[in-house]
This record gives C-alpha cells, structure tokens and sequence, in this order.
C-alpha cells in the first residue's frame, strides 16, 4: 500500500543527503582535486611581462579584431601573480628562472637545473614526467639550446657549453625536440660549432629520430621520435619569417602534440616563444608584439587540444619581463594621452636585426632615415638620425644597454610608436602565471616561479 508521507519523508531524507555530500565537497581541500592530470602542456613567453602581453592584447583587439587566446585561458582557470628572484639575483636570467620552474628549487645566475651551489643536479618536471612512462617534448623559437630549454633536460654548470646540452637533451629521450641551434648538433668541420668532433644528428638518427629541418618536412611527420632544426642559429622572428621555410611555432605546437599524445601513459611539454626575449632585449616593439601574437596563436592550438583532451593541465606564463617595455602615452604634438601608435606598429616590415644588419657599423645619418623609412615605414628628422649614430644613452650606461644603436633608435621613435623602453636587459617586473584543467587549482595570488613545479608535480600525482 502507498504511504504518501513515508515516501516524502524518503525523498526528503535523499535530497539532505545530497546536499551535505555536495557541501562535503566543497569544504575538502583544493589539492583534493589538484592531481589526476595525464597531460600537462607548460607553455613559457620568454621575456613576455605585463606591457608585452598588453601590447599584443590591444594590437589582437584593435587591429586584428580576435581576442587573445591567452585571454581564454584566463576565463576557463585561474590566474596568478608571479615573482622570479632567485638564489643570488633580484632580476634572474633565462637559465636560472626556467630551472626554478623547472625542478622548484631557486636557482644561481647562468647554471641549468643545478642546486644553489652551482654543482649538484636537480631533477626536473620533464625527467619526472619521463621516469612514469611519460613521452616528453621540448618547443621553442629561439634555441633548443637555449636556457628555457635546456633547463628542463640538463643540467650544465653553465648555460654557454650548449654542445652538452645538445648531448644530454638526446639522451634524456626527449621523443619531440624543435626549434633552432643546429650548429650545436654539428663539429666544426661540417660548419657546427662541437670542438669533439661528433656529428649529433647523425647520432640521433641511430637513436630513432627523425631529423628534419623545414615546415613542409614537419608536416610529414606522423609519429615517433622528432629532432627537428630550422635554423644554425635562432629561429627566425615572426615578423621575418615569412621568407624562410621555417615552420611557426602555432605548426610545431600542433605536431608536438600529435605526435606526444600518442603515447598511452600521457606527456608533458614545454612551448617557448623564444624570441620575444630577443626582440624585447634590442627594444623592438613590434618585433616582440608580433611574437607575442605567435605565441598566443600556439596557446590556440594547445586550447583547442585541451577542449578535446581536459586530463590536460596547461600553464601558461614567462620567466621573467625583458627590456622594461612602457605603454606611453604622448605623441609629437599631443595634447592628451594616446597611447601606443597601432597603426604605426602594422607598418613595420621587417625586425630591429634586419634593420640592424642594414644600418652596418658606420651608417650616415643619410643611411639612418633611408633604412628606417624602408623597414618601418617611419620619416626621421636629421637630428633624430644623429641621435642614433651617436648612442648616448648606451654610452652613459653600457651594461644596460648592450646592442649598438638600437636603444638610441627605439628612443628616437618613442613618439613616433609610443612604446618606452627603460633598458634592453632583463628586470625584476612581476609577471602572471595562468591556467586551466586539473591541478590548476593553486594557481591563484601571488606565488613564485617555483611553486609552479610543485603545482605540476602534484597534478601527476
């Protein structure tokens, strides 16, 4: 027989139930829910601080009408603000801030994934990930190399001796390596830079490697080990690339993770826009701002991966702010605050080197408005173009101001683009640190570069 008020007296009993679960859950812990990642794609912007990242968000918005995906990062997960200092330095170099995000512990100027003492070696994220079956992937527009990735497989007393590093990248089986720096893969007999002798790419084909050295070749890739090399020295900038057979970093994102995602134990990988730093340190403006746009094209792509795939965690920051880059606010003949010049920056053909290599040591200031006027599009008084010959400021402080000419240059077209630069070395600016998926649950406030590690340590736990 139906008993209306036994039944009601059930369901209510269910829904209490329901509730103090549901209330249960939510009073645990967050690292409760911080693990259980098979993926994780750690995605580093060398050099990219807050006015990098705020350039390219107005130069997305305004000029190429598209969001940031960065942006969407943002809005799926979490955000943090992020310091770098390190074991012996307020502002860190490259191989000093990758490895605090590479091993957690705080690290000495110019050493790779060593303790504090400069000696010891450190374990880091990619040998963690590696030791559980894990397939691994290092990317970047600048070196494979270089510090940012180096840190994540060696361990090198000093970031200059990159023959070992080149060395020790193979034999960590890394299964996906891109970017550039092939002269550290050859002796100096086939035009490399190894004093030993070996020929590394030849010893990474007997490992299993495919090794390539062109898009058209990389998109042929299906699977396998992957070492591929596009350039003797850096990749070059995404505002010159179009001229080379390189591939963009957006196309080495997408077949690192065709080909890591492969592997039925999960990944981790490591995506460097490289040259943002590079652009940043000769204090060009819209050679970092169109690295930066290729870098977020490449959080597209690991975005659209994690729709698919949300075992992912992604990370997505820098490892420390370069050039002290300035929105400014004043033009020539304003008379209120305008801000950086967009269309001023669209007109730039070519990067600050290109425009470097044409000016030569001893330019005229005849040189100076012609090369200026051809590469940025820019008409430079007389006065302006002795200024840059002269370098004044470079001679006032040389060591924060390292390459000749290109200061006095982005000083004489701050009212031209309305970009400021305050040196063309690294600074201590604070950066942010953003995510999704799970184990990006911490990453939240204020934080240092090195709970990173422990954030990604503890989503493959």
């Amino acid at each position: 027989m139906y008993d209306k008020e036994s039944s009601m007296r059930s369901q209510h009993r269910t829904r209490s139930l329901v509730i103090l679960f549901v209330v249960g859950l939510l009073l645990l812990p967050i690292g409760v829910f911080a693990g259980q990642a098979k993926n994780i794609i750690l995605m580093i912007g060398d050099g990219m601080g807050p006015s990098q990242f705020g350039a390219a968000w107005l130069y997305s918005n305004r000029v190429l009408g598209k969001e940031l995906q960065m942006v969407e990062v943002m809005k799926r997960g979490r955000t943090a603000y992020l310091v770098n200092d390190t074991a012996d330095a307020i502002v860190t170099e490259s191989a000093a801030a990758a490895g605090q995000i590479a091993t957690g512990e705080k690290m000495t100027a110019r050493a790779l994934s060593m303790a504090a003492d400069g000696k010891t070696p450190v374990k880091t994220i990619l040998e963690i990930a590696r030791d559980k079956g894990m397939a691994t992937g290092l990317v970047t527009t600048s070196g494979i190399t270089d510090a940012t990735p180096a840190a994540f497989a060696s361990h090198v007393a000093h970031r200059s001796d990159e023959a070992s590093v080149a060395e020790q990248e193979l034999q960590a089986g890394v299964v996906v390596l891109l970017g550039g720096r092939k002269q550290f893969f050859l002796s100096e007999a086939a035009a490399g830079r190894r004093k030993d002798g070996r020929n590394l790419l030849d010893e990474a084909r007997a490992a299993g490697y495919a090794v390539i050295d062109s898009a058209d070749e990389l998109k042929r890739i299906e699977g396998g080990k992957v070492l591929g090399l596009f350039n003797m020295g850096n990749m070059a900038y995404e505002i010159d690339r179009a001229t080379t057979a390189e591939p963009s970093l957006a196309e080495m994102t997408a077949k690192t993770l065709q080909v890591l995602s492969q592997n039925s134990k999960g990944f981790f990988a490591m995506i460097e826009g490289g040259r943002i730093d590079h652009a940043a340190h000769r204090n060009d403006a819209a050679g970092a701002i169109r690295d930066t746009l290729a870098f977020d094209q490449a959080v597209g792509v690991v975005l659209e991966f994690q729709q698919k795939n949300p075992d992912t965690l992604v990370i997505v920051t820098a490892d420390h702010e370069t050039g002290g880059m300035a929105l400014i606010g004043n033009s020539k003949d304003s008379k209120d605050y305008v801000g950086i010049d967009l269309a001023a920056i669209q007109n730039v053909q070519a990067s600050f080197e290109v425009v470097e290599g044409a000016l030569g040591k001893n330019p005229t200031p005849e040189k100076v408005r012609e090369v200026v006027k051809t590469y940025l599009a820019i008409e430079i008084t007389d006065d302006e173009a002795k200024t840059v010959i002269t370098d004044p400021i470079r001679k006032l402080d040389p060591y924060n101001y390292t390459y000749p000419m290109m200061h006095s240059l982005a000083f004489v077209l701050r009212p031209y683009l309305r970009v400021g630069w305050g040196s063309q070395t690294h600074t201590a600016s604070p950066l942010l640190a953003f995510g999704s998926g799970p184990g990006s649950e911490t990453l939240v406030g204020f934080r240092h570069n090195t709970d990173l590690f422990r954030i990604m340590k503890a989503a493959l736990e």
